[in-house]
């Protein structure tokens, strides 16, 4: 089956027109509306709703680790990372044996990552793999189609951003490169408003089928993708893994008003981030900047007590939340 480019012409064209007006207009919640808008254009070109089929040995493998690594073979990368007021990550995307599933990687701040990328330009369309690693993340976003089914046969993809819903994002290492400093907030790019963010997140549908081999999660699309928010320690308890560390945290706003009692908030190891929150006490505050992913603990948690508690196997999505930064000022 071909991956196309996930913009549809007019959702792009539109796009186009509405981000040149933000740069002209030079404000970031300009900027923001922009892409808010590009998402919600894009979403009428998408299936409203999508079934992501994962294979459970691999759900159970990851539900308690933060990254993946991968032997990527990159079949499309972009030329220059975006520019920062878009996000200012660098795309590449491929196939990985590791994760069978359409992959795309991104390097988060890629312009300060110029000797990764080059070693992506040197392996793009040569079909000699590069070892990846970085934060695994399963997010339905980007998936333009009904359905994603782990273990499908993979034709190369023709755009570095095809439909997909499984990103290594952010980046650690390609190769023998660390990209580690490029975990922190994007300037010049306004995070997700976290009131609406997790409003949507908390609201989102879920619905899980147990298969023979596979577990199946249903959802909307056209969910939020970024966050900006305050961090608040509830469980001093941090709980190191492979590749990072899990801690427990409220969501609250940037006035500090509470707006998610629990969720599970996760750090790569090494990176500024994770370095920040080490030391951090219950009732510690960070200002950051975050990715939703799919909580596979949680499903896991669902799909085993499912037989004597079936509800829970239709109940809202299970997520929790990567830090990609953290701002300097005191919050």
């Amino acid at each position: 089956m071909k991956r196309h480019a996930l913009q549809h012409s007019w959702a792009l064209a539109l796009a186009v027109l509405f981000l040149l007006m933000a740069v002209l207009n030079s404000c970031a919640h300009f900027r923001r509306g922009a892409t808010i808008f590009y998402l919600n254009v894009n979403a009428l070109f998408s299936a409203k709703q999508i079934e992501i089929e994962i294979i459970d040995s691999f759900i159970e493998t990851y539900k308690d680790r933060v990254g993946i690594t991968a032997t990527f073979t990159i079949d499309k990368a972009r030329l220059h990372p975006l520019a920062r007021f878009l996000d200012g990550d660098f795309h590449l995307s491929g196939r990985a044996p590791e994760i069978a599933l359409p992959v795309v990687a991104e390097i988060a701040n890629g312009a300060s990552a110029q000797k990764a990328i080059d070693l992506v330009h040197g392996a793009e369309g040569t079909g000699r793999p590069l070892k990846i690693s970085g934060v695994w993340r399963i997010w339905p976003e980007h998936g333009a189609g009904a359905k994603e089914e782990q273990g499908e046969p993979l034709e190369a993809m023709e755009s570095d951003n095809p439909s997909h819903i499984f990103e290594i994002h952010p980046v650690t290492r390609i190769g023998n490169v660390g990209v580690l400093d490029t975990f922190r907030p994007i300037e010049g790019f306004l995070g997700g408003d976290a009131q609406a963010c997790f409003e949507i997140f908390q609201k989102a549908e879920c619905k899980i089928m147990v298969k023979p081999k596979t577990v199946s999660i249903v959802t909307q699309t056209g969910l939020r993708n970024d966050v900006e928010f305050l961090m608040e320690i509830i469980d001093g308890r941090q709980i190191v893994a492979p590749g990072g560390r899990f801690v427990i945290a409220s969501a609250r706003d940037l006035k500090g008003n509470l707006l998610v009692e629990r969720l599970r908030i996760v750090f790569a190891m090494g990176t500024p981030p994770e370095r920040a929150v080490r030391l951090l006490k219950r009732g510690d505050r960070l200002h950051v900047f975050g990715l939703p992913r799919v909580d596979f603990a949680e499903v896991w948690r669902r799909v085993k007590s499912s037989p004597t508690n079936p509800a829970l196997l239709v109940k809202s999505l299970p997520y929790e939340i990567i830090i990609q930064g953290v701002y300097k000022d005191p919050k």
